[in-house]
């Protein structure tokens, strides 16, 4: 059986069906009471995420590039749908969408189309054009940008 694995946007445009499962720190992000009311009427499960579950999404994240981009939320909603089997994350989020692709963990989006292909980040510095791994570029001190490096068919 299927399960939804829901970040918060399932939870404010009421997208949750099925058997659903999300982490505490997308329950704290429920505070309109409208929508507190329907996540507790569609009966989510709130659990903790764990390791090394959580280290297998950080690892992926370093490799795709999508770590500075996903919030502690968006790790342990990833490392819940890793945890699950035959589980599904509901999320508009593309870096999520990516690093679950990579996984082998399905998506389904909530209002966006979702992503088609994964991607691989990579910091490059805007002025020598060196790839390097903090927001500085140590060479010439030029600012960092993200840019895509590689495409998969998912």
């Amino acid at each position: 059986m299927v399960v939804y694995v829901i970040d918060s946007p399932a939870i404010f445009l009421r997208k949750i069906h099925g058997k659903a499962v999300t982490v505490p720190e997308v329950a704290d992000e429920v505070i309109d009471e409208e929508s507190r009311l329907y996540f507790s009427l569609r009966n989510v499960r709130v659990e903790e995420a764990v390791e090394p579950y959580i280290s297998r999404v950080i690892d992926t994240a370093k490799k795709t590039g999508d770590i500075h981009k996903l919030s502690v939320t968006d790790i342990k909603v990833l490392a819940k749908a890793l945890e699950l089997s035959d589980s599904v994350i509901v999320t508009d989020d593309y870096s999520i969408q990516n690093v679950a692709r990579v996984l082998g963990i399905g998506v389904e989006a909530v209002t966006q189309p979702g992503i088609s292909k994964a991607f691989k980040w990579v910091k490059i510095c805007r002025g020598c054009g060196r790839r390097v791994d903090g927001d500085v570029c140590p060479v010439c001190g030029s600012e960092v940008i993200l840019r895509r490096v590689k495409r998969e068919k998912t």
